[in-house]
């Protein structure tokens, strides 16, 4: 198998693997051809979705995977692992624009959800109105609005609501002259539930939005409990914010992910850092940040079928890399100085 041309499943997952016109280059790239170098061997590319690298190595349909693919005991019960070629970590991607209030998205929030807080207070506010109605037609009867019960409840109601608004004038100035002492003590103690209660439906919009803005607000791991977060499908990041109670958001491809959260779909992205930071300082310049401290940190690895004659080569090709230094000399031209 070592003198036939390897077939190496690789990945799309900047700055480590970039494609190009057919062409590769990144990080793991250029690694992997010191290492192909150093052992003496000739391979081709085959580009596939993250997903499928370790299946198509378990399956042996090819013989090796790179894409910054993280050393976990799930993966290697079906594969086998070089040693680690990369320390990394996930962080939290965000969009710098998180603490502006999106108001369309926000009317449409609440006109889907937000407004179920109201429907109690509305209820209180129309039994308020209508027990009113009842009081003014029975005290002002005959002498400020009409005889007949209907077109007398709803003339006290009507007299209600604007006088709360503010808007005698819509009620006529005859109308609104209130001629008995009932009937003034019933409008004056009418208006000032109906007053309190329409402060809870205010407080209760205010309320909504605010909390809107609060749930914006994401600052590390703790904050993704409840939140929408998008990460690739099948990888450690997608299992880590399962547990963490994060609403998650699966997608085949980073970009997928990118274009979520540029469109509000999600409130963050959570993925490996180096790749993150990647976009940030690239294609997400101006609109995008990377925050909170590095969590669950991970090794990649290249992945190996089991057994592999491959396996104590690459190793062994890994160390002399590291020990010549020309592993820091590919460290500082993908990721600058290490920390």
């Amino acid at each position: 198998m070592i003198n036939n041309k390897l077939k190496i499943a690789v990945t799309q997952a900047p700055p480590f693997i970039m494609e190009s016109n057919g062409e590769y280059s990144g990080f793991e790239i250029e690694l992997w051809e010191a290492i192909a170098k150093e052992i003496g061997v000739s391979f081709e590319y085959e580009k596939h979705n993250f997903q499928k690298l370790i299946p198509l190595v378990a399956d042996k349909k090819v013989d090796i995977a790179l894409g910054a693919i993280t050393i976990n005991e799930e993966r290697e019960e079906i594969v086998d692992f070089s040693h680690p070629i990369f320390n990394s970590g996930l962080r939290i991607l965000l969009s710098k624009n998180r603490t502006k209030i999106d108001v369309a998205n926000t009317i449409k929030a609440f006109l889907t959800q937000g407004w179920k807080q109201l429907i109690k207070p509305l209820l209180i506010l129309l039994l308020i109105l209508l027990i009113f109605g009842n009081m003014m037609w029975f005290a002002e009867r005959g002498v400020g609005v009409a005889s007949s019960y209907f077109p007398g409840v709803i003339e006290g109601i009507w007299l209600s609501v604007f006088t709360i608004i503010g808007s005698p004038n819509a009620v006529g100035p005859e109308f609104y002259n209130v001629r008995t002492l009932i009937g003034r003590l019933t409008l004056v103690f009418g208006q000032l539930l109906n007053l309190v209660v329409l402060g809870i439906i205010i407080g209760e919009i205010a309320a909504f939005i605010t909390t809107r803005k609060i749930r914006l607000n994401i600052e590390g791991l703790k904050d993704l409990s409840g939140k929408t977060v998008a990460t690739v499908q099948g990888t450690t990041s997608e299992s880590l914010l399962k547990k963490l109670g994060a609403i998650v958001v699966p997608v085949v491809k980073m970009e997928e992910a990118y274009e979520k959260l540029k469109k509000n779909e999600v409130e963050a992205v959570v993925f490996d850092a180096p790749i993150l930071i990647y976009y940030m300082l690239n294609e997400g310049a101006g609109w995008t940040e990377v925050v909170g401290e590095l969590f669950d940190k991970q090794d990649y690895g290249i992945g190996l079928q089991t057994q592999s004659p491959l396996r104590e080569k690459i190793n062994r090709a890994i160390l002399a890399i590291q020990e010549s230094g020309y592993y820091n000399t590919l460290y500082k031209k993908w990721f600058g100085e290490a920390e």
